[in-house]
């Protein structure tokens, strides 16, 4: 006697390796299956990358404003605290603007397809 843990409905998504999660979950109200859309995992974290650095780089302005009006109080722990907010910011500019260029590199050297 043998039990059949996955669904009839997920029938057709089966595959010799097992359940097919890419063919059941869709995106958006089209409807398309994900498998569709990303073919690799890769290109899962390259859109995952690319939309971190874009949200890095909006924190890191908001940092600099904050960091500006903090310096603009005119006490010692105002301008105490803004330069402790810009070595922060200037720190998670720093290591976007490596990471950047680390993947350009990687990218250039090994001929692959990343995204950023």
């Amino acid at each position: 006697m043998s039990f059949n843990l996955i669904p009839k409905v997920y029938a057709a998504c089966e595959d010799a390796n097992g359940l097919d999660l890419g063919c059941k979950f869709t995106l958006g109200i089209s409807g398309d299956p994900v498998k569709d859309i990303y073919q690799t995992p890769a290109d899962l974290v390259n859109l995952i990358v690319s939309n971190l650095m874009v949200l890095g780089g909006i924190i890191l302005f908001f940092m600099v404003i904050l960091a500006g009006f903090k310096f603009l109080q005119d006490t010692t722990k105002g301008k105490e605290e803004a330069m402790k907010i810009m070595k922060s910011a200037l720190i998670g500019f720093i290591l976007m603007f490596s990471a950047y260029w680390i993947v350009q590199i990687v990218k250039a050297i090994t001929g692959t397809n990343i995204v950023l």
